[in-house]
């Protein structure tokens, strides 16, 4: 099936009518592929997903602001201020600079090349790490005479 028609079965059109995010699974569970000081905080992680969310096409760099981070993720200006410096020294984003036609500066674009590497990396050490197993058969107990 469709994957926007299965995901509109499962969340509901209007859900899916305002966007939705594809992610790798080994992205979700990157912190059992990497090592300890790559791993990702729940916060990184929060921060993570919506950098993620506002990605919309290859070509285009993501660019959410960190108040609009704060605001959806529940996290203050800081918090997240602070997972995304983490999340450079980690190496998974790097931030560039953005300006309005005034010169003045608005927020910032974050470059993911870090994080699909290590995703990618991931993927390609473990690649059975998500293979789903067909579900067995119920056993049925021959009747003892």
């Amino acid at each position: 099936m469709d994957g926007v028609l299965s995901s509109q079965e499962k969340w509901g059109l209007e859900a899916i009518a305002a966007g939705f995010t594809v992610l790798p699974n080994h992205f979700l569970a990157l912190n059992q592929f990497v090592e300890e000081e790559k791993s990702l905080s729940p916060t990184e992680m929060i921060v993570m997903l919506q950098i993620l969310s506002a990605w919309w096409s290859k070509d285009r760099l993501p660019f959410p602001s960190k108040a609009t981070i704060a605001t959806r993720s529940g996290l203050s200006p800081r918090q997240v201020q602070r997972a995304i410096t983490s999340l450079e020294k980690k190496e998974y984003i790097e931030r560039i600079s953005r300006y309005s036609t005034n010169q003045g500066r608005t927020s910032n674009q974050f470059k993911l090349t870090g994080l699909v590497g290590a995703v990618m990396k991931a993927a390609k050490e473990h690649p059975a790490a998500f293979k789903r197993q067909s579900p067995s058969k119920p056993k049925v107990e021959e009747e003892v005479l």
